[in-house]
């Protein structure tokens, strides 16, 4: 009996120590990969929408893509809607109940579109009569070139008149597959002007190659170090879910939905209600629309390109593709509906989530 708890517990305490891994990971990978880049003279906008846009994703993106390699596709699956369903009602609604938010009626009526627009499309391919259940080649390769337009479109019309932060400007962008031919100079930075170099300033521009240097290489060990631990915690993460699923009968899906998705979304959590507190509600909302975008298009888009994922059509998959629609829809009514998201409705918000995670435990844990 003794040895029995022992190896529940230990099992656990890995389980556990998985999702502290992912989480602390990222956060040293996002610092050390944005300072390098920095000292490589990539531009801050790339380093943003690159590095700190997917790396703040990171937990949800390697767990996810590790669950599917690991034939564990459902829990993939239920990791990132989950998520993407924790960022819309608890991330926005405890910070609006701690302090209403103000959106950006310009940006995030666009972004929360093109949300909705890679949900729906991720649905559709979910459906998809040929390949029922399973994301193959061209349909993870589809997910990704959603993402690129939409970063792309970021980066190219960041300068350009109000009305091209509409969403049918982006529609037409992305029909027209522009973004191919945008693409180029992206991570390029101004060349800065040589400085006169002279006998004083030799020895104190070496010294400060040098530095800069040592500094370059500590943050390289850094990212490698850092991308070890998410790696390792995703494992940690897998196994563990597999070790409940076994002992407890509790369906990965229902692991994935509300122990993952809220371990992975803490980051996200914690930095939205520090945005709060401090009135930063426009960045706030963007951040978790941008969030969501990456987690659908990242953490389902990538593996399949080279292995198929093999999610299923169970009733509670297709419940929580639909739940999450919704959501998110009513999520856009919430933010769009006078530009800011009150205590009332962070309060909805909240109950919707409570709402959601019953059902949809239930869906997927009693129904076949």
């Amino acid at each position: 009996m003794a040895m029995q708890l022992i190896f529940i517990v230990t099992n656990l305490s890995i389980f556990a120590l998985g999702l502290i891994l992912l989480i602390y990971g990222s956060t040293v990978f996002v610092e050390s990969a944005s300072r390098f880049a920095r000292q490589q003279g990539v531009s801050e906008l790339f380093i943003g929408l690159t590095i700190v846009a997917i790396g703040t994703s990171l937990p949800e993106i390697i767990s996810s893509s590790t669950a599917i390699v690991a034939g564990y596709s459902e829990l993939a699956f239920t990791n990132v809607m989950g998520s993407t369903l924790i960022n819309m009602t608890l991330v926005v609604g405890l910070s609006a109940v701690i302090s209403p938010l103000a959106s950006n009626a310009v940006v995030i009526d666009r972004d929360a579109k093109i949300m909705i627009l890679i949900l729906g499309v991720f649905a559709a391919i979910l459906l998809d009569p040929l390949t029922p259940g399973t994301i193959v080649l061209w349909e993870g390769a589809l997910l990704l070139l959603l993402l690129i337009a939409y970063l792309s479109f970021l980066f190219t019309r960041r300068e350009q008149c109000e009305s091209c932060y509409q969403f049918h400007v982006f529609v037409d962008y992305l029909i027209r597959l522009r973004f191919l031919t945008s693409l180029r100079g992206l991570a390029s930075t101004p060349k800065q002007v040589p400085k006169e170099s002279s006998a004083e300033t030799t020895e104190t521009d070496s010294e400060s190659i040098a530095g800069e240097d040592t500094k370059s290489l500590k943050d390289l060990i850094l990212i490698i170090v850092s991308a070890f631990f998410v790696i390792l915690g995703a494992q940690f993460v897998v196994s563990g879910s597999d070790f409940i699923t076994y002992t407890w009968g509790v369906e990965q899906g229902v692991i994935g939905l509300v122990i993952v998705a809220l371990g992975t979304s803490l980051p996200e959590l914690t930095v939205s209600l520090n945005s709060a507190k401090r009135g930063f509600g426009r960045l706030l909302i963007g951040n978790v629309i941008g969030s969501n975008i990456v987690n659908i298009t990242l953490g389902i888009g990538l593996i399949p390109l080279i292995i198929p994922a093999n999610i299923g059509l169970q009733i509670g998959n297709i419940m929580i593709m639909a739940f999450v629609l919704g959501i998110s829809v009513v999520f856009f009514y919430v933010i769009r509906k006078d530009w800011r998201v009150t205590r009332r409705e962070g309060l909805l918000l909240l109950l919707l989530y409570i709402i959601a995670q019953i059902a949809l435990i239930y869906f997927t844990q009693f129904t076949v």
